[in-house]
Parts: structure tokens; C-alpha cells; sequence
């Protein structure tokens, strides 16, 4: 997917003006952090790591102009075994030392309903994310497996913990600073980040872009789905290495 249909998907998916997401986009991408380039056909395709990066930035400020400096703050937080509560379907892509990032990204890029896997995709565990502006945590809670299979209602959730331990003395003095007035929370329900996600799950099962699933016709969708009459789209985000930017 191009960059106007990526805006419109998170927009939609989190239910923010897509004014707005735009002005997080522009800032993030003057910084290298999401994808750009040329304009048009030539364009290129969104990495579902631009929508990890834009989930926690717009989660981690209300103001535009902080997104950059905040999402940094929060993207590089670790897992914290001590203070999270398992244990956690595999579809999370947990593992020591985990950032708040990878295992987004890991979530976001991994198949979504795969069969035989143990608690299933990584959105099936309903995993709720939630950034504390003030308190500099972040965490996501997701219904428990037990004996293998996930749990979802009135059992107490599981949830994961990131933090930054060890934190050099400008940074600590910086989230001290922070600390005080009114606490602020974002959180972004399961049924959003799933919505999020799945457009790039779509464009990896299917082979071809957002935007030719969201034109083409009854017809051209059975001939390429049942007949494989169709061209693959080009540059994709799965044709592309995780750590390559555009």
C-alpha cells in the first residue's frame, strides 16, 4: 500500500482524523523513521514496521511535534520478566530482551491465523496496548493460555512489561520531570490493532497491493483467488528486509 491508503488505515483503525495522522507521518518521516520517497506511481509501499512506529508514537504524545523524541523514548523499552505475568502465546515473539517494538513488529508481521499453532495468531489473545505518558511504561495485556490454549473473559489477563532499566542520568532527570501533574494513558483496543495489521496480512496472503483488493470487482477477485490469474504486486513490504528502509 501507498501512503494515502496507509494514513487512511491507521486513521480509521484508531479513530483519529487523518489530519492528523498525517502531521505524526510527516514528522516521523523528516526523521527517517517511517517510509518515504518518490511521489505517484512510483511511490513506495508501506512496512508494517511504519505502522508499529506510528502506533506507539501517536500513543506515546498528543502533540505532533513530540512524536519523534517520544516514540524513541518508548520504542526502545525492554520486556521486564519480573514485573510481567505469562505466560504469553508464541505468536508475540517473546524473548529476553525484547523491545516494545519488536514484539509489535513481530505481531504485526507474522501470519495471523496459522494452523496448529499453539494459542493461534497474535492477535487471537486480544492483546490491549497501553503507553503511560508520565510514568514512561508501556505494556500489553492479552488473555491467558492455559494448558495450551487461550482463555478470554473473566480470568485475570496476562500481560507483558517494558521499562528502561539502567537509564543514563539526562534521561532519568527528563522522565522525572514528567512525572508530575496529570497521568495520561493511550491504549488501543485488540479490535483496533487488528484492524490496523490486517491490510499488510492481506497484501502478504494475496500477493498483490492494498489498494487492487479495494478495486477490483467481484470478478477480477475470482479469477485471481481461484484461478491465480493475476500479477503480482511489486515491492511489497514482505519483498523487503524488516530492517531495510525504503
Amino acid at each position: 500500500m501507498k501512503s494515502s491508503a496507509f494514513i487512511k488505515i491507521v486513521a480509521e483503525a484508531y479513530r483519529v482524523e487523518e489530519k492528523t495522522v498525517t502531521l505524526y507521518a510527516r514528522f516521523m518521516k523528516e526523521a527517517g523513521l517511517i517510509t518515504s520517497g518518490a511521489r505517484g506511481v512510483n511511490a513506495p509501499h508501506m512496512h508494517p514496521r511504519d505502522a508499529v512506529r506510528l502506533t506507539i508514537a501517536l500513543l506515546a504524545t498528543g502533540t505532533a511535534a513530540h512524536a519523534v523524541p517520544l516514540y524513541q523514548r518508548f520504542a526502545g523499552m525492554t520486556i521486564q520478566p519480573d514485573r510481567s505475568n505469562g505466560p504469553h502465546p508464541a505468536s508475540l515473539g517473546v524473548h529476553e530482551g525484547a523491545t516494545l517494538e519488536s514484539v509489535l513488529l513481530h505481531m504485526f508481521t507474522t501470519d495471523m491465523f496459522p494452523e496448529g499453532v499453539e494459542g493461534g495468531g497474535p492477535f487471537e489473545c486480544a492483546p490491549y496496548l497501553e503507553l503511560q505518558e508520565n510514568q514512561r511504561i508501556a505494556t500489553i495485556e492479552h488473555s491467558p493460555l492455559v494448558d495450551g490454549k487461550l482463555v478470554h473473559g473473566e480470568q485475570k489477563r496476562a500481560g507483558l512489561y517494558f521499562a528502561t532499566r539502567n537509564r543514563p542520568e539526562d534521561m532519568a532527570v527528563e522522565d522525572r520531570r514528567a512525572h508530575g501533574g496529570i497521568f495520561i494513558s493511550r491504549g488501543v483496543a485488540p479490535i483496533a490493532l487488528t484492524q490496523c495489521a490486517l491490510p499488510f496480512y492481506f497484501e502478504w496472503r494475496d500477493k498483490v497491493s492494498w489498494e487492487t483488493i479495494e478495486k477490483e470487482t467481484k470478478e477480477e477477485k475470482e479469477q485471481r483467488v481461484r484461478f491465480g490469474n493475476f500479477t503480482p504486486s511489486k515491492g511489497l513490504w514482505f519483498d523487503r528486509e524488516i530492517g531495510e528502509s525504503a
